[in-house]
């Protein structure tokens, strides 16, 4: 699967921070949780992979979103990054 960013979720990743679902504009393919996902940035460039604390059907539900939102969408408390910062590599 894939998640493409907005610019300020790219800049956030490279400056070391986790990837949190306000920044993801698009969730592509299916995967589960704790699967290695593509991170794509907002030009189709390819910035790195990361495994995922979501499947593909809630990550789909809380992108855009801001962390305090997640339970409220999906009826349970999740993790408030879809992706932590030391679950990815970022080139």
């Amino acid at each position: 699967g894939e998640m493409v960013l907005d610019a300020g979720a790219m800049a956030a990743l490279m400056g070391g921070k986790s990837l949190l679902p306000a920044g993801v504009t698009r969730v592509i393919g299916t995967f589960g949780r704790g699967e290695p996902v593509s991170i794509i940035g907002p030009d189709g460039a390819g910035l790195g992979k990361g495994l995922t604390r979501y499947t593909s059907e809630e990550a789909a539900k809380i992108a855009g979103h801001r962390s305090a939102e997640i339970e409220e969408i999906l009826g349970y408390p999740g993790r408030a990054a879809l992706i932590h910062r030391d679950d990815m590599v970022v080139s």
